[in-house]
Order: structure tokens, then C-alpha cells, then sequence
């Protein structure tokens, strides 16, 4: 009984030690974000102004925005374009006026109440939400994203929220047409979470083997199409209108900041070829010594993160905890599935994201591995678990002011 109620001190004080450093640290990076935004990219902004206009191509965008396309005397952005549908009310108020980060802040509000609700699904114990939501929010990738939180960013930020709600739906009333428009509509924000799809089959699939039936399966799956048809559709439009072709986005034509990604491009858009380099990035790519490791001595800071992106267990040591949930489990498996599906296109694909903290494309997945991670943690959360937690959380606040501030002080040289 002493060793409990020690552990829970501990835990109440590591808790108020750590909403003390979370807080300077989060407020003061969107403070920065708010008002130094730099010369980050606002892509969306430009082709919500568009639609505004009735086009599709953003021939206004600033000559230094990289990842656009040139075609038929036109520009375009090879990106899916729900975040920029969403910013049509803003546009035609406020035109080009309008920051694109203001959408990132709301729906990091919306992912956090989400996250909330899916612990309550999980029907994981209320006294270590407040963990878990910090370990989200704070001890991942996100954060970083959040701190940027514009074109790249934004996009990743709006599919976690249409895959929570998604996620959320399967688990509560499992109204399969719902699910299918929330699916179709992550798809028009990030495209590899339409391979998630087998995950929710999966959950709307009752305990008592009737799924094994044809005509239930059929009846499912058309009532999961009738939502996704309207978004597959419109993206099959908007392909065409620009293209020609239903399914070019653009991204074998895109214009990339880097040589190294204008040179992988060469290989195909997706390969083989590329599966050793994602798979280092995902899983074992770690900072690099400053200004190098060949330099004579180490300046300071020492290290840095490498701007092609780190693993995603040096970013977040806690997800270690995704391996200790109950395999038995119907959502474990599930989940597990969605994980290797929508890793299929990322790791296939030719570039691996630049410039970013960690390995942003898994992005994709995180609403599925925090299916996982809460399952494992809820078993054991002891000291070690609180620990990682912690570190985590040190790690990804200095990993998100680098993405912030720290990649503009780097010399060119190491940012190619």
C-alpha cells in the first residue's frame, strides 16, 4: 500500500512539474508561430483563394513555394485538397489575408476532445487520461507539426482529425455510411489513410460470426461506399479538370525543394527502390552530430535533428507500449492492420518529407498506434511508463522549436 501511494505522489508531482514546462514551452512556440511566422508556405491559403475564383490552378503562388506543378501554362498544387475546401469561407472574406495556421489551432482543439473520447472507448482508466493526453499532444510528432502547423503540416493535422472521428464512430454507434464519408474525406485530405479501410470493415463486424456472410458483408460494404463516394468522385474531378487523367494528383510532375528528392523522383513516384531509405527514416535515423561528424571538433548545439526526419522510437519512446497491448483484443489487431496498410504507399513513396522533426508521413497512422499505445500503457503504467512518458515529451518539445526556429539557422549546406 506505501509503494502505491508513493508511486501516485510521484505521479501527481511529475504531472505538475510537467503542465508547468508543457505550458511555457507550448504557448511560447505558437506565440512564434502566431506572430514570426517566417517565410513558411501557405499553400492552402492560395488554393482556397482559387476556388474562391472558380479555377483550380493558384498561378499566383509565390515563385519560392516548392511542391507545386507546372502544366499546360498553369500551376497547381499536387496536394489533396480538403484543407484548402475547408478555407473557402475564409478566403472569400478575407482573401490572401487569411493565415491557414488558424485551422491548425481549431483542429488541434477538436483532436485533443476527440482523444479524450477515445480513451473513454478504450475504457481506459479516467486518472491516466491526463498522461495520455500529454503524451499525444505533447510527447509525439505532433507537437512539432502543431508548432508549424501550415500547408504540409496542416494537412497531416486535419486527417488525424477526420480518422478520429472515423475511429470514434466504429467504436460508439458504428453507422457505417458516416464512417465511409469521414474515411472519404481523410482520403481528400492525405490519401494513404483510404488503405486504413480494412480497419473499420473489421470493427463493424459483430462477435457473433454473422460477418462471415456474404450478403452481410455486401450490405456493409455498400453502406460504407455511399459515404465515400461523394469525396472519391470529387477528387477523380478535380484530377481530371486539371490533368486530363482521374487519377494523376500531380506528384510525378510536382517541383521539389531538393535535389535529393528532384533525383529519387527518377526511381518512380513509388518503388522498391525507396522502401530501405523509409524504412531507416521510420525506424533507426537519428540526429546528427553539428556541424558534422568529420569536423574536427563538435560545435555547439552538439547535435541536431536530421532535417530528413528521425525514428519513430527515438521520437516517442513510449510507443514501445504499443507492443504490450492484449493481442486478443478485435482493436488491437485491427489497428495493427491499419498501421501496416497505410504504411504500404509511405514507404513505397519517393520522398521520405523534409524538412521535419521525426518521421511526419506516420503522421497517417498515429490515430491507429494511439489505439495501441493507451492499451499497453493502461497495464502498466509504473515509474518506467511515467519516465518514458516524460522523456518523450522532452524529446518532441525540443524537436518542435528545431522544426520552428532551428532548421533556419543551419547552414544550406545541411539541409540538402
Amino acid at each position: 500500500m506505501a509503494s502505491f501511494l508513493a508511486l501516485d505522489h510521484r505521479k501527481a508531482s511529475a504531472w505538475s512539474l510537467s503542465r508547468v514546462f508543457l505550458s511555457v514551452a507550448i504557448l511560447s512556440g505558437l506565440g512564434v508561430s502566431l506572430f514570426f511566422p517566417g517565410e513558411t508556405p501557405r499553400h492552402f491559403a492560395y488554393l482556397a483563394d482559387a476556388f474562391v475564383h472558380g479555377s483550380f490552378s493558384v498561378n499566383n503562388l509565390p515563385s519560392t513555394y516548392a511542391d507545386k506543378v507546372l502544366f499546360a501554362g498553369n500551376i497547381y498544387l499536387p496536394f489533396a485538397p480538403m484543407p484548402g475546401l475547408l478555407l473557402i469561407p475564409f478566403a472569400g472574406i478575407f482573401g490572401l489575408a487569411f493565415d491557414e495556421y488558424g485551422l491548425a489551432i481549431l483542429f488541434t482543439v477538436v483532436n485533443l476532445l476527440c482523444i479524450g473520447l477515445l480513451l473513454r472507448r478504450l475504457q481506459i482508466p479516467s486518472d491516466r487520461h491526463r498522461f495520455l493526453l500529454a503524451l499525444f499532444f505533447c510527447g509525439t510528432i505532433y507537437l512539432s507539426a502543431l508548432f508549424v502547423g501550415r500547408s504540409w503540416f496542416l494537412a497531416h493535422i486535419l486527417a488525424t482529425t477526420l480518422l478520429l472521428f472515423a475511429i470514434l464512430e466504429a467504436l460508439s454507434r458504428r453507422r457505417a455510411w458516416l464512417i465511409g464519408v469521414w474515411l472519404g474525406l481523410a482520403f481528400l485530405t492525405r490519401s494513404p489513410t483510404i488503405f486504413s479501410i480494412p480497419f473499420f470493415i473489421w470493427m463493424l463486424m459483430p462477435a457473433d460470426g454473422s460477418w462471415s456472410q456474404p450478403r452481410w458483408v455486401l450490405a456493409q460494404a455498400a453502406k460504407m461506399s455511399l459515404g465515400l463516394v461523394v469525396p472519391l468522385l470529387f477528387y477523380a474531378y478535380y484530377n481530371y479538370a486539371r490533368f486530363g487523367n482521374a487519377l494523376e494528383t500531380g506528384y510525378a510532375y510536382a517541383i521539389v525543394g531538393s535535389p535529393v528528392l528532384a533525383s529519387a523522383l527518377k526511381y518512380g513516384l513509388f518503388s522498391p527502390a525507396h522502401l530501405p531509405k523509409n524504412l531507416y527514416t521510420l525506424l533507426l535515423a537519428l540526429p546528427q552530430a553539428y556541424p558534422s561528424f568529420s569536423a574536427p571538433a563538435l560545435n555547439f548545439p552538439y547535435i541536431y535533428p536530421s532535417p530528413w526526419g528521425m525514428g519513430l522510437f527515438f521520437t516517442t519512446p513510449a510507443f514501445v507500449y504499443a507492443f504490450a497491448a492484449n493481442w486478443r483484443e478485435r482493436v488491437v489487431r485491427a489497428a495493427w492492420l491499419a498501421i501496416g496498410l497505410v504504411l504500404v504507399p509511405l514507404v513505397l513513396y519517393y520522398g521520405v518529407g523534409w524538412i521535419q522533426f521525426g518521421y511526419r508521413y506516420a503522421l497517417d497512422f498515429y490515430p491507429f498506434l494511439f489505439i495501441l499505445v493507451p492499451l499497453g500503457l493502461s497495464r502498466h503504467l509504473d515509474w518506467k511508463a511515467l519516465a518514458l512518458i516524460i522523456l518523450s515529451i522532452v524529446i518532441n518539445v525540443w524537436g518542435a522549436w528545431w522544426q520552428l526556429i532551428g532548421f533556419r539557422m543551419l547552414p544550406v549546406e545541411l539541409l540538402r
